[in-house]
C-alpha cells in the first residue's frame, strides 16, 4: 500500500509530539497504556470480555490468530479490546495500531460488508500501521539504538517490541543500514 506523499514524516512528527505532551524525549519508549490514558481511551482484554461472554473465549484459544485487537465505538467514545493470548510485544503493537486510528481521527466504518465479509480499508490500515511503528520506535529512537550499539534483545526489551518490529523500524528509519555497516 502506497501512503500519501509526506505521511511517513508526519507520522514520526506526531509520534514525537505525543511524547512531548507526555514529558518524554523523542527517543523514549512509549507504553501503550500511557498513551491510551492520555487519550482517555480505555483498554480491556479479551479475557475480561470472555468472563462476561463465553463465546469470546474462542478468540483466546482455537481462533487466537483471528483478531489481535479492535476498537468499539459508541458515539465519539472509543474502547480498545486487545487479545491478551498474544505475546506482550504483539499486544503493544496492536494497541498502538488502534490508538493510531484515534490519533489520525479515522472515522469508524462497518466491520462487515453487505456480503458478510470483513470490511478492509487498506489506506486507513496502512496509515495506522505506519504510525503505530513510529509510536513504538521513532526515527530518533532508531538512531539512538544505532549510536548506542544496543543489541537487538536490549532494544526489544527497552521499547517493548518484537524482533520483526525492531527490524522494520530500524530499516524504515534508515538507521538499520548504518547499524549493519558499523
Amino acid at each position: 500500500m502506497v501512503l500519501r506523499h509526506g505521511f511517513k514524516a508526519e507520522a514520526n512528527r506526531l509520534a514525537v509530539q505525543v511524547r512531548g505532551e507526555l514529558g518524554l524525549h523523542a527517543a523514549d519508549p512509549l507504553q501503550p497504556a500511557v498513551l491510551a490514558e492520555h487519550l482517555c481511551i480505555p483498554v480491556s482484554t479479551f479475557t475480561a470480555a470472555a468472563a462476561a461472554d463465553a463465546r469470546i473465549a474462542v478468540l483466546l484459544g482455537a481462533e487466537k490468530e483471528s483478531v489481535s485487537a479492535l476498537t468499539v465505538h459508541r458515539g465519539p467514545c472509543r474502547h480498545i479490546w486487545v487479545n491478551d493470548s498474544h505475546e506482550i510485544p504483539r499486544q503493544n503493537s496492536s494497541i498502538h495500531h488502534e490508538l493510531s486510528h484515534a490519533l489520525l481521527q479515522h472515522e469508524p466504518g462497518p466491520a462487515f460488508d453487505p456480503r458478510g465479509c470483513r470490511h478492509w480499508d487498506g489506506v486507513v490500515e496502512a496509515e495506522a500501521d505506519w504510525l503505530a511503528g513510529n509510536l513504538m520506535i521513532t526515527n530518533e529512537a532508531a538512531w539512538l539504538i544505532t549510536r548506542r550499539r544496543l543489541k537487538d534483545t536490549e532494544a526489544m526489551l527497552h521499547y517493548g517490541v518484537s524482533k520483526q518490529m525492531l527490524t522494520w523500524r530500524m530499516n524504515m528509519s534508515g538507521a538499520g543500514s548504518r547499524r549493519r555497516s558499523a
